[in-house]
């Protein structure tokens, strides 16, 4: 059975006493009883606070919680992040390599891609470039030949010596010379490197992958060959 005390004169009650202590006088507060039910109303609207708040979250463009505590968001993370290791490797290596190669090796890549690129020159001008023109038309348009298409090759560098790379027209307009100066530095002498004579007829193949210049996205080269990303 429950009992109940003015907390002034400690009174005691069987019943719940009246708003005024007959023993004292003193006005009491009856305890008020509280309801089963008002605690899950109360626990239901704070989820449905919740609830609106991740959908305005949504609505605002934010993240919702939930995709921070699924394991597939951690799992694409992470291979992006393995993706991006493995693309700097290899360009690592590849670089690691090039500068161990010996440099008569390289040099004799640099005239076959040149060889090539003035084979494709002249497949689209129809001539090779003029001694003037030199292998520089091979990266920017002289503006005076009709039908150039390149850049053929991504820049002009010189050979591993530091030398440039030497051109000279051909007879009539025959299949051109070009030569690294090798390790002497002087043309015409026996160390000179001269590309495959093949190199200069590139073939029809590469033509249907062929993007002219106009039509390339900026700063993004159209390659054809293994060979042409040497230069």
């Amino acid at each position: 059975m429950s009992r109940y005390r003015c907390p002034y004169c400690k009174k005691e009650f069987d019943a719940l006493p009246p708003s005024v202590c007959p023993g004292c006088g003193r006005v009491m507060r009856g305890a008020k009883t509280r309801d089963p039910d008002a605690r899950q109303v109360r626990a239901r609207k704070i989820r449905e606070i919740w609830r609106e708040h991740d959908q305005r979250k949504a609505e605002l463009g934010g993240m919702p919680a939930l995709v921070w505590r699924n394991p597939k968001f951690y799992f694409g993370v992470i291979l992006i992040f393995v993706g991006l290791g493995a693309a700097l490797f290899r360009r690592a290596d590849s670089a690691g390599r090039r500068e161990t190669e010996p440099p008569e090796l390289r040099a004799g890549r640099h005239v076959d891609v040149l060889a090539e690129a003035l084979g494709r020159y002249h497949f689209h001008t129809g001539r090779y470039p003029t001694a003037e023109q030199g292998l520089a038309a091979l990266v920017r348009n002289p503006m005076t030949v009709k039908g150039w298409d390149g850049p053929y090759i991504n820049q002009l560098r010189k050979d591993p010596w530091g030398t440039p790379y030497g051109y000279r027209p051909g007879a009539d307009g025959g299949v051109p010379s070009v030569y690294s100066c090798g390790p002497d530095r002087v043309a015409g002498t026996a160390d000179d490197l001269i590309p495959d004579a093949a190199r200069f007829d590139p073939g029809t193949e590469w033509t249907n992958g062929w993007v002219s210049a106009e039509e390339r996205w900026p700063g993004v080269r159209i390659l054809n060959s293994v060979r042409e990303s040497d230069e």
